[in-house]
């Protein structure tokens, strides 16, 4: 039994570094194949490969899968509130940011997510909320001034 999860972890580690090397097709060759053992970083990883491609409803499904297979999943409630903020859906985002963060992913790259989401919904004070490191309204300004990309 051991065996076969150490084999399991290595096509993880595999797929996973192809996919930092742009290796998309290879990788989801790989996770295909880890599909039906429901591991909830695998659906997340192939959620993070179609959303790189711009299959932003399939990545939505991933995370979703993710999350359904692990509801404590935090990174999956994140990486599905990015999807739903490159489809203008705020709101939507919003509340799985705020989710990940109730189970633990808090800090920098939460706020600076949730601010944006409140400035694209019009909602100044929250927004301002977030915004009060200075590190956070620094990134903020980075993103509404076009020098970095959503």
């Amino acid at each position: 039994m051991k065996e076969i999860h150490n084999e399991i972890v290595q096509q993880i580690k595999r797929a996973v570094e192809l996919t930092e090397n742009g290796l998309y097709d290879e990788a989801l060759k790989i996770y295909n194949e880890l599909l039906n053992k429901d591991i909830p970083d695998v659906y997340n990883n192939v959620g993070n490969i179609y959303r790189r491609q711009g299959m932003l409803g399939k990545a939505i499904e991933m995370y979703r899968r993710a999350i359904q297979s692990d509801p404590y999943f935090s990174l999956a409630y994140f990486n599905l509130a990015c999807a739903l903020m490159e489809m203008e859906r705020y709101s939507d985002a919003v509340m799985f940011f705020e989710k990940a963060e109730k189970l633990g992913l808090q800090g920098f790259e939460t706020d600076v997510q949730i601010a944006l989401c409140y400035i694209a919904l019009g909602n100044k004070r929250k927004a301002s909320e977030r915004m009060r490191d200075e590190r956070v309204k620094a990134e903020v300004q980075n993103y509404i001034d076009g020098r970095i990309d959503l």
